[in-house]
């Protein structure tokens, strides 16, 4: 029986060329809602704790949520899950732009990719009509001309167009943290699932629907989604953030000394705002591309460089801020249009941008430290700032050609290779390069998520928000947060939540419940986590109103936990335990050398006991850091208790 809000499951196996439709099972839907909680089910329930990530026995699923494309405000997202190439634990990446949105067009919420082809090939949707095609004429294209390609090949020129996710040479080359990009600028980073489609000679899934979306109750469901717009633009107009571009937070972490500079050593740069800033880059700005589906937001402003070396470059989100810290201050690069084409090039060949950009610091750092020479980087040498050579790197690392064929393992595997003592300035969590603030000197909300975050590597999952940067204009009474929480997390005045500790344990476990109800769902969490605007309250009206099933501000939040849960549960089953949530020696050992936060170090008393806050809050084994059975099966997740209890993973009856 199919339930409103939901399309079907694709399951294509590409090893025998076999595809399965089926309905998505009404218990299913409810327990684990959708997108993220989807698959990271299946993922647990398919791919298991020996699978090699670039073996047949992997799969790979895109999952939409209930809300994917409907007119809830944000709702062009779908998460892509993956056992990561780069890790062996669960990689569980978000994507918005219009092709989860077209998929449900076409009838399908969720595609099961599963075996290996004997040659490249690429999936065709048009509505129901589903076919494995051939891509050998398209395989070794980067990202953008594949799309182009298939556009043109599928012979539709009528509207709706078709949608492309593919991935480029990276992928191919079986890049560690290859990813695919779809709709020309839009990534599911940290998950590497470009690597795994590149070993399953995935090129791309093609898309074409023309369908409507389902919906239970149309009268209240566009009350609620027009009550939520209405809220989320109040929100950006009190914070001057209406047209989509957020402060300029470079300038403030700069400020606060928490830069990630050459791979984390220093929290500041000469010159940083006067060549990097926000202002600098609006100058760039020509117009809104790639806007994700229903989204007010248009964050993605094109900027285009007209003169000089790198003269025709074009790229997306040119003024926000995170490419400019994983390139502008993780490799010292003072040149907003060589970090732009650094981006660029991440897009085309169809890379994690933190992730080749994190192991080319950790290099560029070993060259200074001389652990390595000219005589292992081909005769390249690596210097803080140089772009010529930086850019040089990203080729050989897409096309695993010389020393990049080290780094595209990784920086943590790079390392074992290397040896020489080069483990101690790998900067990942959980095996992932960190991208973005130094911890030691950001706020404390947005740092803890590094430590809690499953999957490592970021805290994209978590605690990426504006929760504890204080705006006098739209604070605390404002947020859709339950009262008890509130109230726990905000007790001390709202100037001093962004330099304490204390309630980040509770606002830690509340927006990873939260944002795992959004991946969920198919929203972006920009509404809830950075304009503060959205909560479980306006999730509630729009699930109860697009399913006709009565959902609860609680239950919303319940879901979400059970999700994340699931999260970690794949990661306790690859042994990860309490000592995993943890960050590199560095923020322990080094006081920041300089700068508004000089001698700022993490403490890892204070660290463990947050970290038994949170496990405790959470019902979790603190000795372990790892659910119990009891609250598995509180939280609805008996058969994945028992099949922990059984592997000797938790502590409980």
């Amino acid at each position: 029986m199919a339930v409103c809000g939901y399309g079907k499951i694709l399951d294509v196996d590409l090893s025998s060329g076999k595809i399965v439709k089926r309905q998505i099972e009404p218990q299913f839907a409810r327990k684990f809602l959708g997108g993220m909680g989807f698959s990271c089910k299946i993922l647990y329930d398919e791919v298991g704790a020996d699978v090699d990530p670039f073996s047949s026995e992997n799969v790979i699923i895109f999952a939409n949520g209930p809300l994917t494309g409907t007119r809830a405000p944000c709702s062009g997202r779908t998460e892509i899950t993956t056992r990561s190439a780069l890790t062996g634990n669960i990689g569980s990446g978000n994507t918005g732009g219009l092709w989860g949105t077209t998929l449900k067009r076409a009838g399908f919420d969720v595609i099961l990719v599963r075996g290996q082809a004997k040659r490249p090939v690429y999936l065709w949707i048009n509505d129901d009509i589903v076919e494995i095609r051939d891509a050998g004429h398209i395989w070794g294209k980067d990202t953008g001309p594949t799309s182009d390609f298939l556009s043109q090949e599928s012979g539709i020129s009528l509207h709706p167009k078709i949608s492309v996710l593919a991935i480029g040479p990276a992928g191919e080359n079986l890049v560690r943290y290859a990813c695919p990009l779809n709709d020309y600028h839009h990534v599911p980073g940290r998950c590497g699932a470009g690597a795994v489609m590149g070993a399953k000679r995935l090129k791309a899934i093609a898309v074409r629907g023309t369908g409507a979306i389902s919906i239970a109750k149309p009268k209240e469901f566009q009350e609620a989604a027009r009550e939520a717009r209405e809220r989320l633009m109040t929100a950006q107009k009190v914070t001057s953030m209406l047209s989509g571009v957020l402060p300029d937070l470079r300038k403030e972490l700069l400020e606060r000394g928490c830069l990630p500079a050459k791979n984390f050593q220093t929290g500041v740069l000469p010159r940083w705002v006067e060549t990097r800033g926000l202002d600098i880059a609006q100058k760039y700005v020509t117009k809104n591309v790639g806007t994700c589906y229903a989204c007010p937001r248009s964050c993605f402003q094109e900027v285009e460089v007209s003169e000089g070396k790198y003269a025709g470059l074009k790229t997306s989100r040119g003024t926000a801020p995170g490419v400019v810290l994983d390139w502008g201050a993780k490799l010292a690069i003072d040149n907003l249009p060589a970090i732009w084409k650094c981006k660029e090039l991440c897009q085309q060949f169809g890379m994690d941008y933190a992730s080749t950009a994190g192991c080319i610091a950790f290099a560029t750092e070993l060259f200074q430290r001389g652990i390595i020479t000219r005589m292992d980087t081909d005769g390249l040498e690596l210097r803080w700032g140089d772009e010529d050579v930086i850019i040089q790197m990203v080729h050989k690392i897409a096309f695993r050609d010389g020393f990049g064929d080290i780094l595209a393992e990784g920086s943590s595997r790079a390392a074992n290779m290397i040896g020489r003592g080069a483990k101690q300035y790998v900067m990942t969590t959980k095996g992932i390069e960190m991208m973005s603030d130094d911890p030691r000197s950001c706020s404390r909300g947005w740092a803890f998520g590094d430590l809690t975050n499953p999957k490592g590597g970021d805290n994209v999952k978590c605690t990426h928000f504006h929760a504890d940067r204080y705006n006098p204009n739209w604070w605390i009474d404002q947020f859709d947060m339950f009262e008890d929480v509130k109230a726990e997390v905000y007790k001390m005045s709202p100037k001093e939540v962004s330099s304490t500790w204390e309630g980040k344990a509770l606002m830690c476990k509340w927006f990873e419940d939260l944002y795992s109800a959004l991946n969920g769902l198919g929203l972006c969490f920009f509404p809830s986590g950075f304009d503060l605007a959205l909560g479980p309250t306006h999730f509630s009206k729009l699930l109860s109103a697009c399913t006709g099933l009565d959902t609860t501000p609680q239950d919303i939040m319940r879901m979400g936990e059970r999700i994340f849960t699931l999260l970690k549960a794949y990661a306790v089953r690859q042994g990860l335990t309490r000592k995993d949530d943890t960050l590199p020696d560095r923020f322990f050992n080094d006081p920041l050398p300089e700068g508004p936060a000089k001698g700022a170090v993490l403490s890892k008393d204070t660290i463990s006991q947050l970290l038994d806050e949170y496990y405790e809050l959470r019902g979790w084994d603190k000795s372990l850091g790892v659910p119990t059975r009891e609250k598995l099966i509180e939280i609805g997740l008996q058969d994945i208790a028992d099949g922990l209890l059984e592997l000797g993973r938790l502590s409980g009856k």
